[in-house]
């Protein structure tokens, strides 16, 4: 279930809120908009392991329509090693 506050009423009990982050996320409204959404340090840090991880594979799936559109396009590892001065 959705969990939602808002900002008046978050800052009148912001442990109360802190504490409940265990349950789920919490979404701040402002003006009956979302405004923001809270959630503890764990779930951001999965989040943001899963956003790397999914940017990662895109830029890999880039990497390899560009190789099958030009194989010559394709470094040796040796080579790469070598530019950077590794």
């Amino acid at each position: 279930m959705l969990k939602t506050t808002t900002v008046t009423e978050l800052r009148s009990d912001l442990s109360a809120y802190i504490a409940k982050l265990s349950d789920g996320p919490i979404t701040i409204m402002s003006r009956s908009r979302p405004a923001a959404v809270l959630v503890d340090p764990e779930m951001f840090d999965t989040l943001m392991k899963e956003c790397e991880l999914l940017e990662d594979i895109l830029d890999g799936r880039a990497a390899v329509a560009d190789y099958l559109k030009d194989r010559k396009s394709a470094v040796d590892a040796e080579e790469v090693f070598n530019r950077l001065g590794s």
